[in-house]
């Protein structure tokens, strides 16, 4: 999703920032598998030779690969260097893990593609040319039109059960204007997620009880046909659509409210939006109840969080991320604990500001983020840009 790497060039009060996305595109094209079969049987062996070696050496991996993927598997030169540059990436992804697990089988049709040399794509006529091939793109995110000025980088051509896609990555540089001129908040849950800043709130309900539900029709499945579900095609085919299915609304949903936040910041005139930092809010979820903690899985607030900054990042915009801690239920008016006074609702026992928590946490974190902008770096508690 959103990566983000701050130049040291400034001019006036913005800096160059760099944003990074990912596009997928459908492609029509009937002799990939041939070149898929073999490219993944060459990864094959250059995975067991780094096992075997020990070694993540490109000039190593390179005199001991590169012509055996050119004459054994047949792979023109450019896509034989991705072959064994996309094996080392899987050997240390799997070494570097802690746990480790089994050696990687490549069970999944990726190949790692280079732009100009292994593809090339063209917008104007909705065509791609892999490896001298041209394929027609077939299906492409419906405002594609945004991406026209974006650099074309590396891209994975991916194979999901009968169809194949080309994930391209594209790279922007934007201006972003950094003299602060407005706040504005976001607080997420699970029912609603609530944005604004001290003059105006507003709800955005969520879709987790939709996803939810195809996630339990799946499960369902799964207890009716304990012994079954594994061997027969029709019910494991139909539990992959409700698993597929309740993904794809979290996913979706997360990009929708990446645009919805962004144009509601716009409307306030903000250009910083505050966020919570929420990136050890896993390691708290254990002792909860395992109907919340699924739940909780199933959000998946971090990409909520990254459709965000990437919606801010493109459109100029600044995301800051602040303490969450106690963001609901500190008075925003006198900064003292507040007690329940109704469902949702507290009340401060000292200056008596009553109203509703995830309109609290809205002014807490719009007062925190604030706080950090403008107090001296010694007393900042917020988290950059990531």
């Amino acid at each position: 999703m959103l990566r983000a790497s701050e130049r040291a060039t400034r001019e006036g009060s913005s800096i160059e920032e760099e944003i990074v996305t990912t596009v997928s595109m459908k492609i029509c094209s009937s002799a990939l598998e041939p070149l898929a079969e073999r490219y993944l049987a060459g990864k094959r062996i250059v995975l067991q030779w780094l096992y075997e070696h020990k070694t993540t050496s490109l000039k190593e991996v390179h005199n001991a690969s590169y012509e055996v993927l050119r004459e054994k598997f047949g792979l023109k030169s450019k896509l034989a260097q991705d072959c064994y540059r996309d094996a080392v990436a899987t050997y240390k992804s799997w070494s570097k893990n802690p746990k480790k697990g089994r050696f990687p089988i490549l069970r999944n049709v990726s190949l790692w593609l280079t732009p100009k040399a292994s593809y090339t794509v063209d917008f104007n006529t909705m065509t791609a040319k892999i490896l001298g091939e041209e394929v027609k793109i077939v299906g492409y995110p419906h405002n594609l039109d945004q991406y026209k000025d974006f650099k074309v980088k590396e891209a994975r051509l991916v194979k999901r059960g009968d169809d194949w896609y080309l994930n391209i990555t594209m790279k922007k540089k934007v201006q972003v204007e950094k003299q602060v001129k407005g706040l504005m908040a976001v607080d997420i849950n699970m029912d609603f997620i609530t944005l604004g800043n001290e003059s105006k709130v507003i709800e955005i309900p969520t879709r987790l009880d939709d996803s939810a539900h195809y996630k339990k029709l799946a499960e369902n499945l799964q207890k009716k046909y304990p012994k079954r579900w594994r061997e027969n095609k029709r019910i494991l085919n139909r539990i992959s659509r409700f698993h597929i299915k309740a993904r794809n609304i979290v996913r979706d949903f997360a990009k929708k409210v990446g645009k919805w936040v962004v144009d509601e910041a716009r409307r306030l005139g903000a250009n910083y939006i505050v966020l919570e930092d929420l990136n050890k809010m896993i390691s708290h979820v254990k002792g909860l109840k395992k109907s919340y903690r699924e739940k909780l899985y199933l959000m998946q607030y971090r990409r909520v969080q990254q459709w965000v900054e990437w919606e801010a990042k493109k459109h100029g915009l600044n995301v800051i991320y602040v303490k969450p801690a106690y963001s609901s239920t500190t008075c925003p008016k006198c900064g003292e604990k507040m007690v329940e006074s109704g469902y949702r609702m507290l009340k401060c026992v000292k200056c008596g500001f009553e109203d509703h928590r995830d309109y609290i946490a809205v002014m807490n974190l719009c007062a925190r983020g604030s706080l950090t902008l403008l107090s001296a770096p010694q007393m900042r508690d917020v988290i950059t840009n990531r």
